[in-house]
Protein backbone atom coordinates (compact mmCIF):
# COMPACT_ATOMS: atom_id res chain seq x y z
CA UNK A 1 0.00 0.00 0.00
CA UNK A 2 1.31 3.33 -0.99
CA UNK A 3 1.06 6.59 0.73
CA UNK A 4 -1.50 7.91 -1.73
CA UNK A 5 -3.72 4.85 -1.15
CA UNK A 6 -3.44 5.32 2.64
CA UNK A 7 -4.25 8.97 2.19
CA UNK A 8 -7.30 8.14 0.05
CA UNK A 9 -8.41 5.53 2.59
CA UNK A 10 -8.09 8.03 5.48
CA UNK A 11 -9.81 10.71 3.40
CA UNK A 12 -12.65 8.30 2.55
CA UNK A 13 -13.07 7.31 6.20
CA UNK A 14 -13.07 10.99 7.18
CA UNK A 15 -15.78 11.75 4.62
CA UNK A 16 -17.86 8.80 5.86
CA UNK A 17 -17.43 9.89 9.53
CA UNK A 18 -18.22 13.50 8.69
CA UNK A 19 -21.29 12.38 6.72
CA UNK A 20 -22.48 10.24 9.63
CA UNK A 21 -22.28 13.27 11.96
CA UNK A 22 -23.49 15.83 9.45
CA UNK A 23 -26.66 14.03 8.31
CA UNK A 24 -28.38 14.14 11.76
CA UNK A 25 -27.22 17.73 12.21
CA UNK A 26 -28.63 18.74 8.83
CA UNK A 27 -31.88 16.89 9.57
CA UNK A 28 -32.17 18.71 12.91
CA UNK A 29 -31.46 22.03 11.18
CA UNK A 30 -34.20 21.25 8.68
CA UNK A 31 -36.69 20.54 11.50
CA UNK A 32 -35.70 23.75 13.25
CA UNK A 33 -36.13 25.65 9.97
CA UNK A 34 -39.61 24.16 9.52
CA UNK A 35 -40.57 25.15 13.07
CA UNK A 36 -39.25 28.66 12.52
CA UNK A 37 -41.23 28.84 9.28
CA UNK A 38 -44.39 27.66 11.10
CA UNK A 39 -43.77 30.20 13.85
CA UNK A 40 -43.36 33.02 11.34
CA UNK A 41 -46.54 32.01 9.51
CA UNK A 42 -48.43 31.83 12.82
CA UNK A 43 -47.14 35.27 13.73
CA UNK A 44 -48.14 36.63 10.32
CA UNK A 45 -51.62 35.22 10.81
CA UNK A 46 -52.17 36.21 14.49
CA UNK A 47 -50.22 39.43 14.81
CA UNK A 48 -52.46 41.78 12.76
CA UNK A 49 -55.65 41.06 14.78
CA UNK A 50 -53.63 41.35 17.97
CA UNK A 51 -52.22 44.71 16.88
CA UNK A 52 -55.70 45.87 15.89
CA UNK A 53 -57.03 44.95 19.35
CA UNK A 54 -54.09 46.67 20.94
CA UNK A 55 -54.76 49.85 18.96
CA UNK A 56 -58.45 49.74 19.92
CA UNK A 57 -57.53 49.27 23.57
CA UNK A 58 -55.08 52.16 23.38
CA UNK A 59 -57.79 54.37 21.84
CA UNK A 60 -60.26 53.39 24.57
CA UNK A 61 -57.64 54.12 27.23
CA UNK A 62 -57.02 57.51 25.65
CA UNK A 63 -60.76 58.28 25.67
CA UNK A 64 -61.04 57.11 29.26
CA UNK A 65 -58.04 59.17 30.31
CA UNK A 66 -59.49 62.26 28.64
CA UNK A 67 -62.81 61.70 30.41
CA UNK A 68 -61.08 61.22 33.76
CA UNK A 69 -59.04 64.40 33.23
CA UNK A 70 -62.24 66.35 32.53
CA UNK A 71 -63.87 64.92 35.66
CA UNK A 72 -60.80 65.81 37.73
CA UNK A 73 -60.95 69.37 36.39
CA UNK A 74 -64.63 69.56 37.34
CA UNK A 75 -63.87 68.24 40.82
CA UNK A 76 -61.11 70.85 41.17
CA UNK A 77 -63.61 73.58 40.26
CA UNK A 78 -66.10 72.20 42.80
CA UNK A 79 -63.42 72.09 45.48
CA UNK A 80 -62.44 75.68 44.72
CA UNK A 81 -66.10 76.81 44.95
CA UNK A 82 -66.48 74.93 48.24
CA UNK A 83 -63.30 76.54 49.55
CA UNK A 84 -64.59 79.99 48.57
CA UNK A 85 -67.92 79.23 50.22
CA UNK A 86 -66.21 78.14 53.42
CA UNK A 87 -64.08 81.30 53.38
CA UNK A 88 -67.24 83.37 52.94
CA UNK A 89 -68.90 81.51 55.81
CA UNK A 90 -65.89 82.12 58.06
CA UNK A 91 -65.96 85.82 57.18
CA UNK A 92 -69.71 85.92 57.87
CA UNK A 93 -69.29 84.23 61.25
CA UNK A 94 -66.49 86.63 62.16
CA UNK A 95 -68.63 89.59 61.11
CA UNK A 96 -71.54 88.19 63.14
CA UNK A 97 -69.32 87.78 66.19
CA UNK A 98 -67.97 91.31 65.87
CA UNK A 99 -71.24 93.12 65.19
CA UNK A 100 -74.33 91.20 66.28
CA UNK A 101 -72.98 89.37 69.32
CA UNK A 102 -72.09 92.56 71.25
CA UNK A 103 -75.58 93.92 70.50
CA UNK A 104 -77.19 90.69 71.72
CA UNK A 105 -75.05 90.84 74.85
CA UNK A 106 -76.10 94.45 75.52
CA UNK A 107 -79.77 93.61 74.90
CA UNK A 108 -79.46 90.60 77.20
CA UNK A 109 -77.86 92.73 79.91
CA UNK A 110 -80.51 95.43 79.47
CA UNK A 111 -83.33 92.87 79.67
CA UNK A 112 -81.77 91.31 82.77
CA UNK A 113 -81.58 94.77 84.33
CA UNK A 114 -85.21 95.48 83.46
CA UNK A 115 -86.24 92.11 84.85
CA UNK A 116 -84.38 92.87 88.08
CA UNK A 117 -85.96 96.33 88.25
CA UNK A 118 -89.47 94.96 87.73
CA UNK A 119 -88.84 92.27 90.32
CA UNK A 120 -87.65 94.89 92.77
CA UNK A 121 -90.63 97.16 92.08
CA UNK A 122 -93.00 94.23 92.41
CA UNK A 123 -91.51 93.30 95.79
CA UNK A 124 -91.58 96.89 96.91
CA UNK A 125 -95.24 97.29 95.99
CA UNK A 126 -96.07 93.94 97.52
CA UNK A 127 -94.44 94.92 100.83
CA UNK A 128 -96.13 98.38 100.78
CA UNK A 129 -99.54 96.84 100.29
CA UNK A 130 -98.97 94.45 103.23
CA UNK A 131 -98.06 97.31 105.55
CA UNK A 132 -101.29 99.17 104.85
Amino acid sequence: MTISEIFLLVAGLAVIIITIFLVPLLLQLRRVGEKVENLVSDLDRELPPLLKNLNETAAELHTLTTSINRKVDEVDKIINVARQASDTLVCTVDLFKKTVLPIITKVGGFSAGLFTLFSFLKKARHTNSEED
